[in-house]
């Protein structure tokens, strides 16, 4: 039968139809990992490659086409050196995130919904891991990062010195922590200090994490560190007088270093707290998990408590965090691949387990959690990631160096506590306006 010319071109546009339509599914197995599909995944990160190698093993396993490989970097380097591959398009598929870092880095970042992968939704991240991570990598309704550990703020205290200073056991409390200090510092008559209750109150010279602490204090008093529609920063209170404002926090952090207090205990001209701490010149800092390994590298021998941060007397219990996640590059060819394998580090028991043992990272996910609240070391860390909460930083690096010049400009009296909050808060506005 001959056709007609109707019928052909008919025919040929069936054709184009059914090519192109082939061309989709094939584009879509490839970037979904479809069966018999090779892809590859680069991941950075700063930690050793054995805290992924098993689920890196596991994963090449189940997927023997595919190929995921690690690059440890140096954590000095490491934030200079994604965004410079990033911005030259020779970036990682994978990389860490921190957990103050999405503000900064979302524009770089694609959900897993976009990836392909709808199921990795908000409400199943909520399952899995507790409210800190859902404030941090969670934005405008998509999961951005998944976290891989938890660390929390503590008090580190010395068993020794509370012992001769005759602290029982450590404070729970503010007003407790204040009894403590009075007990436990040493001032001589001419304002030199003997022996240190706690490092609190300087700058990030002398106080490791202070301006983590600082903010701790502020959450603590129920202070709205931002706006709802994050326009703009609402930390410094108008009203000086309100116990609960940033003011007050900001007042209470800066009466350690001021020689005119009651519970003067620290100055500027101290060692780096985590050394004080180590060489026993100091009872008390406020430090993460994290902290403990550089402690026993240098002194260790030393008596070390851990014990929840303190609290208000009033209001609800409120733990501070820092941590690291996993979030999937835009660039990346196999978004696909990458959030599944990032899902599968972190949702799994396994994984998230053994990752924990290698690095000795206190656990995120709600499971281990749960396993690990009476453990002997990671139990204050986990019962305070459920009770860790942060704020929206638009850029964390600037926002960092904004509160230490304002503690600064205090300390060496170039500002009242109420004008270098005004000032401090003016900056972080303008930061969060630039990010609109």
């Amino acid at each position: 039968m001959k056709l007609s010319s109707k019928q052909i071109a008919i025919m040929a546009a069936g054709a184009v139809v059914v090519i192109v339509v082939f061309g989709l599914i094939l584009t879509n197995l490839q970037n979904q990992g479809g069966p018999g599909m090779t892809f590859t995944i680069n991941i950075w990160g700063t930690d050793p490659r054995g805290a992924l190698e098993p689920a890196i093993t596991s994963y090449k396993a189940a997927h023997p086409l595919g190929i995921v490989d690690y690059t440890q970097i140096n954590p000095k380097n490491y934030e200079n050196q994604l965004l410079e591959a990033l911005a030259s398009g020779n970036g990682p598929d994978l990389f860490y995130i921190g957990n103050r870092e999405l503000p900064k880095q979302k524009s770089r970042i694609v959900p897993p919904r976009v990836a392909g992968l709808p199921e990795f939704s908000v409400n199943r991240f909520r399952e899995f891991f507790p409210t800190a991570a859902e404030q941090d990598f969670i934005s405008d309704g998509e999961v951005y990062a998944v976290p891989l550990f938890m660390d929390t703020m503590v008090l580190l205290y010395n068993r020794d010195l509370f012992d001769q200073a005759g602290v029982v056991s450590p404070p729970t409390t503010w007003n407790e922590f204040l009894r403590a200090v009075e007990k436990i510092r040493i001032v001589s008559p001419q304002g030199q200090i003997a022996r240190a209750a706690a490092s609190i109150g300087g700058t990030e010279k002398t106080v490791d994490a202070g301006v983590d602490f600082l903010h701790l204090l502020m959450l603590q008093n129920g202070v709205a560190m931002v706006n709802a529609d994050r326009s703009g920063a609402t930390f410094a209170s108008s009203d000086a007088s309100d116990r609960n404002s940033g003011n007050a926090a900001f007042s209470f952090y800066l009466q350690f270093a001021n020689a005119g207090s009651p519970y003067y205990t620290w100055n500027e001209g101290q060692p780096n707290s985590i050394d004080a701490f180590a060489s026993g010149k100091v009872a008390m800092i406020m430090n993460y998990h994290s902290a403990l390994s550089i402690i026993k590298g240098k002194s260790a021998f030393l008596n070390v408590g851990v014990a929840p941060v303190p609290q208000t007397s009033e209001g609800a219990t409120v733990a501070y965090p820092r941590y690291y996640g996993l979030a999937v590059s835009k660039q990346s060819k196999n978004q696909y691949w990458a959030w599944d394998f990032a899902w599968y580090v972190a949702t799994s028991g396994a994984n998230a387990g053994f990752y924990a043992a290698e690095t000795g990272a206190p656990p995120a996910l709600r499971e281990l959690i749960a396993a690990n609240l009476n453990d002997p070391d990671y139990g204050i860390f986990v019962r305070q990631a459920l009770t860790a909460r942060t704020w929206y930083e638009a850029h964390d690096t600037k926002i960092n160096g904004i509160f230490n010049n304002a503690i600064e400009s205090v300390l060496y009296g170039r500002a009242n506590i109420d004008s270098a909050l005004r000032g401090a808060q003016d900056q972080v506005s303008q930061l969060m306006g630039e990010r609109q």
